[in-house]
């Protein structure tokens, strides 16, 4: 997108964000002059709010289902992911194009930006903004394809755009120093939904986690563990942000200092709203969708006990004939399972303690095989960010909880990843991180330090994030930055819960009832996302991953 387009985007924002204030003439946006927008601040925020807008958000499907966290009952969609089928032409997680636009729209910025009349505090903040999202946006490329072209400026018709790739360690240190310039000109108490001090500092500290990790680091610097580690501080350090006490409200507090969540994207009814409510719960009480996000026992199994134990460890208290009983805070928080209850849509009006039945012949199970399809498959349901008194959710729609891009757990967990891998063996700091995690949990014992090697603290720690994180669109990236993607998910297959309701009305439970129909396929080549055939054909400098044919 040229310069020359700078009206054409405008047009589609003011389409977007018509239920604002009346900043302008919205009935005839034509009539605004290209020239004209970098006159008014009004019209200047508009195009950064463009820019916002092509944050991704919600998506209950994909990230959630390709990996150790849930299962869709659809056929096809992510589950072609998770089984290899996808390639160089067909690649439902590709956003080359999507990000490279959104690159071109904040490069158009900066290059009017410079000569725009209006004051410069209003230039200075919109242009860190503007800085941070660009920033994102090409984290979001590399994290999927390795080094990119880096495109810093905006490009016209008579230059040359055959644009070749950038090292790996080049765009991170772009992205980082991007940051940098961002996190000096924007404040830390900024509206929510807006680029702060702290979302900036927050890029960094995943930016940084990411290039400290074996796939990105295969030599092991621990330099760069340590630029980590201290870029996960320097968030801590602002003593802005906290843990959020209670999880079923994390997502719906709409408070304006929300301690936890640093940086979101935003929904409000009528005209931006997500369908997480509506597509998650059991049919009866989906209003329109529903079942496409079962949770798979390996992730069940990975919540500890109250005691702080995991299941399998001796003293746990764990009893696989009531497997349920004892868990951690999280676990009721983010998983339903038989016997649970959980509101909802139903008849019209809303149900506030609907009794689940996931076992044989339950009604939220198999009972009806028409519509066992919008149930679970695997005997749970996501319940995580879910808001129990949304009456207007519908198919695909209705929903308005924030998608929290950073919030304060992930970067208590940066920090203690990135420290514990610095030093031989872990310190206080890891274990106060860790157990800062673990209390607001409910576990009830602390970590002693001491008490595990930098092995056993690394164990824990991935575990941490995979229970803590779950369904925020991270395993995937975690597993692949570990590198572990192609033994944890190549060849394998993942299970669910068959439950069965005895005649004393006790159940029995069988935790060991596979559920994928295909294993799992994670080949060497996948680490890095090819890119497409299209991109390759408009570009002859371009060069394609390895193992992806060109």
């Amino acid at each position: 997108m040229f310069r020359n387009s700078i009206l054409l985007i405008l047009i589609g924002i003011i389409a977007l964000t018509s239920c604002q204030d009346d900043l302008l003439d919205k009935n005839n946006p034509a009539s605004i002059s290209s020239e004209d927008v970098w006159k008014d601040p009004a019209l200047v925020q508009f195009y950064v709010n463009g820019l916002y807008e092509r944050v991704p958000g919600w998506n209950y499907n994909t990230y959630n289902n390709i990996t150790d966290e849930a299962r869709s009952n659809y056929p096809g969609g992510p589950n072609s992911i998770f089984i290899g089928q996808w390639n160089e032409t067909s690649n439902p997680m590709d956003v080359w194009s999507a990000r490279y636009t959104a690159i071109r729209v904040a490069n158009d910025f900066f290059a009017s930006i410079t000569t725009s009349t209006i004051d410069d505090e209003t230039k200075t903040l919109l242009s860190a903004e503007v800085r941070f999202l660009r920033a994102w946006f090409y984290f979001d490329l590399v994290k999927r394809y390795g080094g990119v072209p880096l495109i810093t400026k905006s490009q016209e018709i008579d230059d040359d755009l055959f644009v070749p790739r950038n090292t790996i360690d080049e765009c991170f240190q772009f992205i980082v120093d991007e940051c940098d310039l961002a996190s000096n000109d924007l404040p830390k108490d900024v509206a929510r939904g807006k680029a702060s001090k702290g979302a900036a500092l927050s890029l960094k500290s995943r930016s940084l986690l990411y290039q400290a990790s074996q796939f990105y680091n295969p030599s092991g610097d621990n330099t760069k563990w340590q630029k980590a580690a201290d870029a996960a501080k320097a968030v801590i350090d602002l003593n802005k942000y906290g843990l959020y006490p209670d999880f079923k409200t994390l997502w719906l507090d709409e408070a304006t200092d929300h301690k936890e969540s640093i940086f979101e994207k935003q929904y409000k009814l009528p005209n931006r709203s997500h369908g997480w409510d509506a597509l998650v719960k059991p049919l009866w009480l989906a209003n329109g969708d529903a079942g496409q996000c079962s949770p798979i026992q390996e992730l069940v199994d990975a919540f500890p006990m109250k005691n702080g134990l995991n299941i399998n460890e001796g003293g746990s208290g764990y009893d696989p004939n009531m497997p349920y009983e004892g868990r951690d805070d999280r676990f009721y928080s983010f998983i339903a399972y038989n016997g649970a209850t959980i509101s909802g849509m139903r008849g019209g009006e809303l149900d506030n303690n609907y009794f689940l039945r996931i076992y044989l012949g339950g009604s939220d199970y198999d009972s009806i095989p028409n519509y066992t399809i919008y149930n679970t498959i695997t005997s749970y349901l996501t319940i995580k960010a879910v808001d129990p008194n949304n009456v207007d959710y519908f198919y695909g729609y209705g929903s308005v909880q924030p998608w929290i891009m950073f919030r304060y757990a992930e970067i208590l967990l940066n920090y203690a990843e990135a420290l514990n891998e610095v030093q031989a063996t872990p310190g206080q700091e890891v274990y106060d991180a860790l157990n800062e995690i673990r209390r607001r949990a409910g576990i009830e014992n602390d970590l002693v330090l001491g008490s595990l090697t930098q092995s056993e603290m690394r164990d824990l720690i991935r575990n941490e994030r995979y229970i803590e994180l779950c369904f925020e669109g991270k395993r995937y990236w975690d597993l692949r930055r570990w590198r572990i993607a192609h033994t944890h998910l190549d060849g394998q297959s993942f299970h669910g819960a068959i439950v069965t309701k005895n005649p004393d009305g006790t159940f029995t439970y069988d935790l060991n009832n596979v559920v994928d129909a295909s294993p799992g396929v994670f080949d060497e080549k996948m680490y890095l996302f090819p890119i497409p055939k299209t991109e390759l054909s408009k570009n002859p400098e371009l060069e394609q991953n390895p193992g992806w044919t060109e």
